[in-house]
């Protein structure tokens, strides 16, 4: 009886990547909710769809990373450069996007948790590593575009 279990387990684990991706949506919907709350960020008006555009990209961005072999060196977020110089034609300071990507990561991170019991344990935590690396990564070339006048994808 322990072998079904077992088994039925296996079948029912998804990988954090097929979790954010089939959450997209409601990810999207949490990290607005957070972003309300934060009244640094909510000082500039934005309608929601602007306030969102950039997030599906994003996160595809992150979800192609998350499939990447450990080995394969990942590439520079297009999307995230975008971003900024978005984001500096909107009037944002680059502490806004740090407080934008700290959103970005804890509506991640809350998806995950109310996804826990789908996901692989032995797994959980590296991709987690990787979901921080790559957060950073896009946030560094959010705000590189944020600060320069031309592009930065370092």
């Amino acid at each position: 009886m322990g072998d079904a279990l077992d088994v039925t387990k296996l079948q029912n684990v998804a990988s954090v990547a097929d979790i954010l991706e089939r959450e997209l949506e409601p990810t999207i919907k949490e990290w607005l909710r957070r972003v309300k709350l934060v009244p640094q960020l909510t000082s500039i008006p934005l309608s929601d769809v602007d306030r969102t555009a950039h997030l599906p990209e994003l996160y595809h961005d992150l979800i192609s990373r998350l499939r990447l072999a450990r080995d394969v060196e990942s590439p520079t977020s297009i999307a995230a450069a975008a971003h900024g110089r978005l984001r500096r034609a909107q009037g944002y300071s680059a502490s806004m996007l740090i407080r934008e990507s700290r959103v970005f990561e804890l509506a991640t991170f809350n998806t995950l948790n109310l996804h826990h019991r789908e996901l692989d344990p032995d797994r959980v935590l590296s991709a987690i590593v990787v979901i921080a690396d790559e957060v950073d990564a896009q946030l560094i070339e959010t705000v590189c575009a944020l600060t320069q006048s031309g592009t930065h994808l370092a």
